[in-house]
This record gives structure tokens, sequence and C-alpha cells, in this order.
């Protein structure tokens, strides 16, 4: 029997069908407020009527059990686990929270359940009734993260046709998609924020189009992340109603939930409480009084049950109440609290139901919907090409950067590619341009790339696209802007320090220029790959010392110690430099101009090419080695890449 003040008002409610088949979900009651609220809610629900587009495939029943998870703590730290032995069952059209306190292991719960962690996860997960494949699960699941995880640069609609380009079958037309688009969008309350970009939504309209991106192509299952962390009472109420009547239409959606108002706890179905990786309740949300009456642990009237049941999970009444409720609750396996409990089919029941021929033409069908990876590739460059016409970093200071830069130098060093005099300041030059074609690419793709990384975690889990469709896309994407910008700078440079006014010399100059450029983006693209901001640009000028230390600049290559000259054929610094001295002093140079002095050593280029010990006839060579380097680095950041994405989870 219910406490006296201590009622939650049921919020379920079931979807029903009429005569033509479509599913429809009652308008959601207005909730009072519970009795043992100091006074009524400020919240307003929220009428959704329901997608037009409901599940196609029969609900989802998710069993667990028995799921431990253990995570390393750090090198010669240990190991620390943080589920033990959990179990549970996540019935179809449910709105289900795992709520407890910080610490509790609701993030990796959610993490083992939507298969995004799977490095220190022991036990199993069943999909009605049989071992989870997670190639199949994946295909009709998705999990959304904490933090809203959007191309920002994009607009609403933009982000959502490149998302329907992406994961709807590419024999949809532009209008069939665009009436997918529209029904989300209007019921998502999004429409009128089309035109948008998402970097400048509120929390609730961010939180509502990483939902809006996700129901594209219709998953059966949802995992959402504390999807009310960081907004208002009002937007926390719209996520929740949002989520509710989307598992009403047949869907499974599971929240972690931190510590849910009175009014937003009514809303949810299902409730999952963990402690210390620990099960202290399943059930449904109006069992949950009578589950702690009969514990033995009552809730105090005008209190709110959930904020109770944290306070127990927290230790505030003592360990032994911990004990009781882990107990009680079979650590996830007692299933009397659930609503019609002896309706649960068994494992049995479930396999009988959903035979392995049913799986096998739905495999079958699901592959011909998969978009192909030049399909992907195209959408991603689309997108890229988007992104880079608006990004004020990446793009537009990049460009100012190269023609600022150039006009500097080129000030600097005005006339010396002419003067015989001046033949060591034009080394000093070509030099600089080196450091500029180094430093410039390389740590800003060290600064922009790790943000990136976590839009691409998320795109990438969730099936989007390919990791090797991902890559070629922006490589492609970059390869314009980093040719337009290098080619800019080099006219300005080489005009104004009067370099020779020789087409094949200019050409070899910016031949040699791009490709440092492309070698250095595919060193910052290895290290903002694996490393976050503050050690990536440590890290980049830090390993740009012994390139330049065996440069041959400075120190020239025949003074380099034995037992170091290993590191000149490893510097690609050594054949972008070795190439501009070929580009500029090669190709038989005649006796340069004396007029700024009397006497000019290095007023014969072969001279000076002997004093700088470098061949002007190893141009060809020059360039093979820096586009070996570009492959080599390139492959090995793609490596790296796809070690990061494995390691996060």
């Amino acid at each position: 029997m219910m406490l006296a003040g201590a009622q939650i008002v049921d919020s379920g409610s079931v979807a029903y069908r009429h005569n033509n088949g479509e599913s429809v979900v009652p308008p959601l009651p207005t909730l009072p407020a519970p009795a043992q609220a100091p006074g009524p809610s400020s919240i307003a629900p929220v009428q959704m009527q329901g997608l037009a587009r409901v599940p196609t495939k029969e609900a989802v029943d998710i069993q667990f059990s028995n799921i431990t998870c253990t995570v390393k703590l750090g090198i010669n730290k240990g190991y620390k686990q943080i589920l033990h032995g959990v179990s549970g069952r996540l019935r179809p059209r449910q709105l289900i929270a795992i709520m407890g306190p910080s610490g509790a292991g609701k993030s990796t719960l959610l993490d083992v359940l939507s298969g995004y962690r799977t490095t220190g996860v022991g036990g199993a997960v069943f999909i009605n009734g049989r071992g989870r494949n997670m190639k199949r699960f994946k295909r009709m699941s998705c999990y959304i993260q904490q933090d809203d995880r959007l191309q920002g640069l994009l607009t609403v609609g933009e982000n959502m046709m490149v998302a329907a380009d992406l994961k709807l079958p590419t024999k949809l037309d532009r209008y069939e998609k665009g009436e997918v688009i529209e029904d989300i969008l209007t019921n998502l309350g999004l429409y009128e924020h089309m035109n948008t970009r998402a970097s400048q939504l509120s929390g609730g309209q961010r939180k509502r189009l990483s939902i809006a991106l996700e129901l594209i192509n219709n998953p059966l299952i949802m995992f959402l992340d504390e999807p009310t962390t960081g907004l208002d009472s009002s937007s926390c109420s719209q996520v929740v109603q949002l989520c509710r009547s989307l598992a009403h239409q047949g869907r499974t959606i599971v929240c972690t939930v931190h510590q849910p108002s009175a009014s937003l706890f009514a809303l949810f179905d299902h409730v999952y409480v963990l402690a210390a990786g620990r099960c202290l309740y399943q059930g449904t949300t109006r069992n949950l009084v009578p589950y702690l009456d009969q514990a033995g642990i009552p809730c105090p009237i005008y209190h709110n049950p959930a904020d109770y049941i944290i306070e127990l999970a927290s230790g505030e009444y003592g360990e032994d109440k911990l004990t009781l409720l882990t107990t009680k609750a079979e650590n996830g396996r007692a299933l009397e609290w659930f609503e019609h409990p002896d309706s649960i089919p068994s494992m049995e029941g479930l396999r009988k139901q959903y035979p392995l021929s049913l799986l096998k033409e739905e495999d079958s069908h699901n592959g011909d919907e998969e978009t192909s990876q030049s399909n992907q590739r195209s959408v991603l460059i689309k997108r890229g090409f988007m992104k880079a016409k608006r990004d004020s970093t990446m793009t537009h200071l990049r460009l100012m950067v190269n023609v600022v830069v150039g006009i500097m130098l080129g000030a600097l060093f005005i006339n010396a590619g002419n003067e015989g005099s001046r033949v060591l300041e034009n080394y000093n030059l070509l030099f600089a341009i080196l450091m500029h074609h180094m430093m410039s690419p390389m740590m800003l793709t060290i600064l922009t790339f790790p943000s990136e990384m976590s839009v691409l975690s998320k795109e990438h889990f969730n099936r989007w696209y390919s990791l090797g469709s991902y890559y070629i896309s922006i490589t492609i994407v970059d390869l314009p802007v980093s040719i337009v910008s290098c080619f800019i700078f080099s006219v300005i440079v080489y005009t104004m320090s009067s370099q020779p006014l020789d087409i094949v010399r200019f050409l070899m100059f910016f031949a040699i220029s791009l490709y440092t450029v492309l070698v250095a983006q595919s060193v910052g693209l290895m290290i903002g790959a694996v490393f976050n901001v503050v050690n990536g640009t440590f890290l980049g000028p830090t390993l740009s010392v012994p390139m330049m230390m065996f440069a041959g600049f400075g120190v020239t290559l025949r003074d380099l110690p034995s037992y170091l000259y290993w590191g000149s054929y490893v510097s690609y610094l050594r054949y972008g430099l070795e190439g501009f001295i070929g580009a500029i002093y090669g190709l038989e140079r005649p006796i340069l101009d004396c007029n700024q002095a009397l006497y000019c050593h290095y007023r014969y280029p072969r001279q000076f090419l002997e004093e700088v010990a470098m061949s002007p006839d190893m141009f060809w060579w020059d360039v093979l080695a820096l586009t070996v380097a570009v492959v080599v680095f390139r492959t090995a950041a793609f490596v790296l890449l796809k070690f990061k994405l494995s390691a996060m989870r």
C-alpha cells in the first residue's frame, strides 16, 4: 500500500492504433503536483503528438546479466571496479531512467549497454532473448552523449540534411528526405529555427537537435547520457516529454538522470537506481514508494521520492540501508516491481517470438539500405566545404596570416634575392619561410582538431560513416585552402624579395612550399588525433626542434657528427631547405649582381652551394622524399586516429 503524501501520479500511457494501422500516442495529461511537494509545479507539460514515422519493426526487449566494468586508473595506479555484477531488464515502449549519485556508475552502465564501452567489461547483454550481435545492435540503436556534439557552423536544416544524406537510403530523393526532416523538426519544435546555426541555439534546442539528428533513421533503441544537464526546468520538461512520447511510439529509450524534480521523475515509466556500482531498485516509478515502504525505509511525508532514493544511495542513512536494498533488488534480478511482472516474457519466449529467420531477413534488408562509401565521401566533402567557407579560423584567419606574414618577410628581406652581397640574408629568408610553413599549419591543426574529435567519435559510433570516408574527405577539403594560401604567400614573398623571375624556379619554390605545408599538417594531425590541446601545443614545437637541428641550417650537413647524421634523413625540413636552394641557386644560375658592396664573396652561386654543402641537382629527390613523408605521416595519423577512437571506448 502506498504511503499517503508520498504518492506519485502515474504518468504512463500506451500507444494505440487507429483502424488504418497508424500508431498514435494520446496527448499527455497535465500532471498535478505531488502531494509531498511544498508548492505546485511550475512546469507546464508539452503536448507531443508523436512522429509520423513510427518504428516499423517490433520493439526491443533488452536484458543484461552480471555486468562488471573495470577501469585502469593510470600507470602503476592499479584498477578500479565501477560496476559490480549488476543485472536488469529494459522493457520496450518505456522511458527508463538510470539514477544514482555522482560516481554510482550511471554513465558507465549506459556506455556498456549502448556498446560504447567494450574495454574491461564483463557479463552479457541480450536482445530479444539472444546474445547481442554488436553490428546488428548498432544498426537499431543510437547514443546521444551528455555534451551536445554538433556541427556549429551549419544551420539546423543543413545538419539535418547531412544526416539524412548519410543515414537514409540513397534511393530516396530530396523531397522524400525533406518530408522526414520536416516531420521531425516540427514535432521537436525546431522547424522555425531551420536557418539558425547550431552554435547559436539555446541549450534545450541543442539537445533537441541532437535527438533529431539520430531520429533520421528511426532507431528502435535510444541511449541518452544526462539529457537534462545544464537545462532550465522548462527545457528539462520539454526534453523528457519528447523522450516519453518517442518511447511510447514503440522505442526503448534509456536516460541517465542525476536528481530529477518530483514532476520530472513522474514522467519516467521505469527507474533503475544505482549506488556504488550496485542496483538498489528497478521497477516502475509509481512502485518506488511502496518498495521502500516494504523494505522498512519509508519515504517521509512531503519528500520527493527521487531525492530520497538518491540520499539513500549516497549513504546518508547508513551503509546497512544500501546492503538491504541491494539484497532486496537482487542486484537488479528482481522483476516483481515492474508493471504486470507476470506478463513479462521469458528469454525462451522472446526467442520464439523473434526467430533467427526473421533476423536474417532484417539483416539482408538493412544491408541494402546502408549508404555506400562513395556517397559518404560525397556528403562529407560537401559538408566540409560548407564549413570551410564559414570557418573564421581554419580558412579566413589562415589566409590572412599568410598574407600578413608574407608582406612582413618580403619587406624585411626586400630585394635580397638578386644581390650577391646578401646571399646569406636570402638563405636566412628561405629558412624563415620553412619555419612559417612548418609551424602555422601544424599548430593550427593541433589547436582545432581535438574539438572535431568529439563530433567524430559520436557520428562514427552511431554509424553515420566510416572512418576512412571521413579521413579522405578532410584531406580533400583542406587541399584547396592549403594551395590557395600557400600560393598567395609564395607570390608575395617571391616578388618582394626579388627572387629570380623565372616561372620554372617559382614553380619549384611553390612546390617545395606546398609539400612542406602538407607534411606539417600531417604531423599536426598525428598529434591532434592523440593528444588534447594542452599537451599538443607543448609536443608540437618540441618535436620541431630536432627537425630544425638536422635541416642543415646553422650546422651544415657535412659538419654533423657521424652518429647524428641519420637525423638529416628523417628531417623533412632538410629536404625543404635543399629544395629551396635548388630552386633559387640551382639550374646553373648565372653570376649575381654586386651593387651594394665592393666585394661579394657569394656572387658565384656554385661557391655558396659548396659552402652550405648542398647539391643543386637534388631537387627531384627532395620532392620524392617530401612525398614519402606526406604519405607516411598521413597514414600514421589515420592509424593513430583509429587507435584513439578505439581507446576512447
